[in-house]
């Protein structure tokens, strides 16, 4: 059976309050903890149930650049979710920088999907200790799931 769109959040919710202090020790690492993040969500996801279909690092966009998840991968068309995921580091002084690598990643969404990803639903999520991190306009936000780890999301669809 597919996930949903807020099947997957309330999974990622739940992943924030049970790890929060996990990934406050991974995000002090050099190069950041995106990666990180990505395994531990596919791989936690897989562990709850065996059947799902999740994918890292698909080539869903034209041209070389992959996305973070593909969720229902092998569903028809309108049951994939993409996921593009951003993590903004506990030390790192350019927050608006946050914001930008958000919408980039919006943009791409927006605008370099294959045709044949046309009518997925798409998932942008962005991670951070600060709660006085800058959020792109139009994006929901959970501060209140653990005491220093927060999530921003927006979610899509691209119509043909």
């Amino acid at each position: 059976m597919p996930i949903t769109v807020p099947q997957f959040k309330e999974f990622v919710f739940n992943w924030i309050r049970e790890n929060g202090a996990r990934a406050q020790r991974v995000q002090l690492l050099d190069w950041g903890w995106e990666w990180w993040l990505q395994a531990e969500l596919a791989g936690n996801l897989r562990a709850q149930d065996s059947t799902l279909d999740v994918l890292r690092e698909q080539y869903v966009y034209e041209g070389q650049q992959r996305t973070d998840l593909v969720l229902n991968g092998s569903s028809p068309v309108n049951q994939r979710i993409i996921v593009e995921l951003k993590t903004l580091r506990a030390t790192e002084y350019q927050k608006a920088a946050f914001v930008k690598e958000i919408e980039t990643d919006v943009n791409k969404l927006w605008n370099r999907l294959k045709s044949t990803q046309k009518g997925s639903q798409l998932l942008v999520m962005g991670f951070y200790f600060d709660a006085n991190a800058p959020i792109p306009a139009g994006f929901q936000r959970r501060e209140d799931l653990h005491k220093d780890l927060a999530v921003c999301w927006q979610d899509m669809v691209v119509i043909d």
